[in-house]
């Protein structure tokens, strides 16, 4: 009889185990998904930062130019 009761309090742990560990997992994976993913985006800003800087002065040149000869004509 014992036995019975220690097998039956052993299911109840297992279950209530089961329900506890999807939910951390399912926690755990989310601060560390954005983790990595912070640090990309990070360096590849810098990137663009410089060569949006350089098409920048070169567009509003050559617009300022077509408008320019538009206007002239």
């Amino acid at each position: 009889m014992r036995s019975q009761e220690s097998g039956v309090r052993r299911q109840e742990t297992g279950d209530y185990f089961y329900l506890f560990s999807p939910h951390p997992t399912s926690h755990t994976p989310s601060p560390h998904h954005p983790t990595p993913h912070t640090p990309h985006p990070t360096p590849y800003t810098p990137h663009p930062t410089p060569h949006t800087l350089h098409p920048t002065p070169h567009l509003p040149r050559f617009t300022s130019n077509s408008h320019f000869e538009n206007k002239r004509r």
